[in-house]
């Protein structure tokens, strides 16, 4: 039942998904508003993506480029479900929404290939590791420099506090 249907629905849907990139709109060619005109936007916000992921030159290639992936992919279909092409409003305005949409159902899949690609960790969590141990070795150094001081650390911006007790 569920593979008739699935079927039956992709049968209505495939004669729409060729207006999702037209090649030409009555007669008149489309250079740059075809399959290119419609990909831009996606590879924009996929470099964005990879520009604002930590990491190396990897990382950053994998999140920028799963993004656009998605986000081509994810337009397409949007605008191909709704048999428009990129050059109608509704289909600009599901490019570009569907484009920021894609960025957040491709951030899951994006960290799950960041986190196969670092052995288990991102480089969100790595950078996380950093900032702590950081934070760690402050904390220890400003107690190193209080006990070297002869203070005790209860008694830090208090001289009078500190008289009795040499």
């Amino acid at each position: 039942m569920g593979m008739r249907f699935a079927g039956n629905l992709l049968k209505k849907l495939g004669p729409n998904f060729a207006k999702a990139f037209p090649k030409a709109i009555d007669g008149v060619p489309l250079p740059g508003r075809g399959i290119i005109g419609s990909v831009v936007p996606d590879v924009a916000f996929g470099a964005m993506s990879g520009m604002m992921t930590p990491g190396d030159l990897g990382d950053k290639l994998l999140a920028g480029t799963t993004d656009a992936v998605i986000g081509a992919g994810m337009t397409a279909g949007l605008r191909g479900a709704a048999g428009l092409g990129p050059t109608s409003k509704l289909g600009t305005a599901i490019e570009w929404g569907g484009g920021m949409a894609s960025g957040m159902v491709s951030m899951p899949a994006t960290d799950a290939m960041l986190r196969i690609k670092g052995g288990g960790e991102s480089p969100y969590d790595k950078l996380q590791q950093q900032q702590y141990a950081d934070m760690k070795e402050q904390v220890k150094q400003e107690l190193y420099e209080q006990m070297l001081a002869g203070r005790r650390p209860g008694m830090l911006g208090d001289p009078f506090a500190n008289q009795g007790m040499s």
